[in-house]
């Protein structure tokens, strides 16, 4: 009897955790994590390919507003990488749909110079809607990159600094010796 008896409570103790288990199906409706960064890339590398700027939004909500737990940042976002500086302006963050114009705009000039022209120390890049990208240098001696790269930090910007009120704002070196640290930002809010 008490054999039976431990059996039953051993079975009823363990029925919870049965329902725990993630199903196939579970971990198949879950999105893929979504990284600003890579569709920089994935634009840059194949732009013919490419998500539209629309279909890297809805890929972005889908992702952020899912419940899964897994890759929680993306990887250019997470703690073992550079990160970029957000809200650097306070007040000042620009509405996502726009800033994802703006850096699918600056994409797509590929290697096509920006630059911040000797004798200012700031210059902006592109504005779309009531966003603005913004290149900026401490000193007056003026540089440039590739068009590409100052789209590049926009993404790093997109995944670190991505707010749930659907803005961003923020500050990213660009990835060559250029440095020239470019800023999300609300359009004429620099």
């Amino acid at each position: 009897m008490v054999n039976l008896l431990t059996l039953s409570f051993a079975a009823v103790a363990l029925t919870p955790l049965a329902g725990a288990v993630p199903t196939t199906r579970d971990v198949a409706s879950a999105p893929a994590p979504f990284s600003f960064a890579k569709w920089v890339d994935d634009i840059i590398a194949k732009p013919e390919e490419a998500a539209t700027p629309q279909q890297a939004l809805d890929a972005y909500y889908a992702y952020v507003n899912s419940t899964s737990t897994d890759n929680v940042l993306p990887e250019t976002a997470s703690k073992m990488h550079k990160r970029a500086m957000c809200n650097t302006v306070v007040g000042k963050q620009a509405p996502i749909p726009d800033a994802v114009e703006c850096i699918n705009y600056l994409a797509r000039l590929n290697t096509q110079t920006c630059e911040v022209y000797r004798g200012t120390n700031h210059v902006s890049f592109v504005v779309r809607g009531n966003a603005e990208m913004i290149g900026v240098r401490p000193d007056t001696n003026g540089a440039s990159t590739i068009c590409n790269n100052v789209a590049r930090a926009g993404g790093k910007i997109m995944d670190a600094c991505s707010r749930a009120d659907n803005t961003v704002e923020g500050e990213e070196i660009t990835p060559d010796a250029a440095a020239i640290a470019v800023h999300i930002i609300q359009r004429g809010g620099y």
